[in-house]
């Protein structure tokens, strides 16, 4: 079987997901190739090296990110080029912008077209767009759905808007969780002394991703100015960076937290770093299935994140048990301590809940551990993903 993978969103969770995916598949006999753009991060030339030298074919088409009017036709006409000198069994387009262009490679009626598999890794219309937008973004679903021989959703919450939408039947969607190669994670250390390491006796939140908007960062300094008052030696790791660094900064020169936060900036391998926390803080507006949570999970660090999009299905509820005494105890879900967008003084509240009990963030991150072995591995995710190519192509 052969199939052309489609990106542009080359940052982030949707990279991890085409670094983990793809050399995975080759290995499955299933030849992969990747037309992708660089402009929205240059750095993924070395990624696309990594990949060529396992045997996946690289097709640079500069796509732009958001709507790109001309630029978009060229990406159609370059994609639709190499379409007439290539032979493909499926294409698979991941995230809006690859989803928009592939899918109208598409000609209705005709019976020889190559079907598309598309993973939005977190549909445009159910994020933080300013509404106008997110209309657009739903009437293109709409669309294009017809062109679409199967979804992929990267978690049951994006099904539940496959569903809700009327995007497609429900026989036409899967849910596949992102998942994680366990033992490579394991292999991965930050040799000491590192000049980031914090004290040993500090308590260190950190919270991993791009400094956008979306992300939230802005609720996080807030909440971390509130836990200084409580957890003495607290400190904030911020690992990424982004457009926002910039305001971010100043707002904790505001809450006279800068000695105590940590800026990292963007790092070509993230993982290590959760050695160097006692707890993930998660405070995003809206996420698909966030590989920083899985990563979390992963090493054993308790996670206490927004429940937006797909994060209540990796970590159940905790909540806080009030005594008539006015006492409050942590009452820990399995995995981890979701709270609502709508209230984010429980963000704080919950890190100093933890901060306070190692047990109870021990317990968490053990836990977690396990449920990502059970249930949040490549081999899984892989696994399911030829499935869907299999039912797609009938190979």
């Amino acid at each position: 079987m052969r199939v052309l993978h489609i990106l542009e969103a080359t940052q982030g969770g949707t990279r991890r997901h085409i670094l983990d995916l793809l050399p995975a598949l080759q290995a499955r006999g299933i030849h992969c190739d990747l037309a992708c753009s660089f402009l929205r991060n240059p750095q993924f030339v070395e990624d696309a090296a990594c990949l060529s030298g396992l045997g996946v074919g690289i097709y640079e088409v500069p796509m732009q990110r958001g709507w790109g009017g001309s630029q978009d036709i060229a990406a159609w006409r370059a994609l639709r080029t190499h379409l007439q000198t290539r032979r493909y069994d499926l294409i698979h387009c991941h995230s809006s912008k690859a989803g928009f262009i592939g899918r109208l490679l598409q000609t209705p009626g005709r019976g020889n077209a190559i079907p598309v598999v598309y993973t939005p890794h977190c549909i445009a219309f159910d994020t933080g767009l300013p509404r106008p937008q997110r209309r657009a973004a739903r009437i293109a679903e709409k669309l294009l759905a017809p062109l679409t021989a199967h979804f992929i959703a990267v978690a049951r919450h994006e099904w539940h808007m496959f569903k809700a939408t009327k995007l497609c039947p429900p026989n036409r969607a899967t849910v596949i969780y992102n998942g994680i190669d366990v033992r490579t994670f394991d292999t991965l250390t930050l040799s000491p002394p590192h000049p980031l390491t914090p004290s040993p006796s500090a308590f260190t939140i950190g919270c991993f991703g791009r400094l956008t908007r979306q992300k939230n960062q802005v609720a996080l300094l807030h909440a971390f100015a509130q836990i200084k008052q409580e957890v003495q030696g607290a400190q904030l790791m911020l690992i990424g960076g982004g457009e926002d660094e910039a305001k971010l900064r100043g707002l904790a020169n505001q809450l006279c937290i800068s000695k105590s936060v940590q800026w990292v900036g963007e790092v070509a391998e993230a993982r290590p770093y959760y050695a160097l926390c006692d707890v993930i803080a998660q405070p995003s507006r809206w996420e698909g299935c966030p590989y920083s949570i899985l990563e979390a999970m992963t090493a054993r660090r308790p996670v206490v994140a927004t429940a937006v999009g797909g994060v209540q299905e990796l970590l159940t509820c905790g909540t806080f048990q009030i005594h008539s005494t006015g006492q409050r105890d942590l009452a820990p879900s399995r995995v981890g301590i979701t709270y609502k967008p709508a209230h984010p003084a429980a963000l704080a509240s919950n890190l100093t809940q933890l901060a306070q009990n190692k047990e109870v963030r021990a317990m968490l991150g053990n836990t977690a551990r396990h449920r990502v072995e059970e249930e949040f591995t490549l081999e899984q995710m892989v696994e399911k993903t030829v499935k869907v190519y299999e039912q797609v192509t009938a190979f």
